[in-house]
């Protein structure tokens, strides 16, 4: 009985209002957790989680 696998990668960035500084060093491991976690409640797996000071990819 034939299977097929698919697997379909997503890169998602966004941002802060008005692109503001907002993701500071102090917060920026918490807020990466936070989202990892969110995704596997969601029972996904993301494979990175990081940004910068006024955006984040996922």
């Amino acid at each position: 009985m034939p299977q097929s696998l698919v697997k379909n990668y997503i890169h998602i960035t966004f941002s802060t209002k008005n692109r503001q500084s907002n993701i500071t060093d102090s917060i920026n491991n918490e807020l990466y957790n936070y989202i990892g976690g969110v995704c596997r409640e969601l029972e996904r797996q993301p494979i990175i989680v990081g940004g910068a000071n006024d955006h984040i990819h996922l």
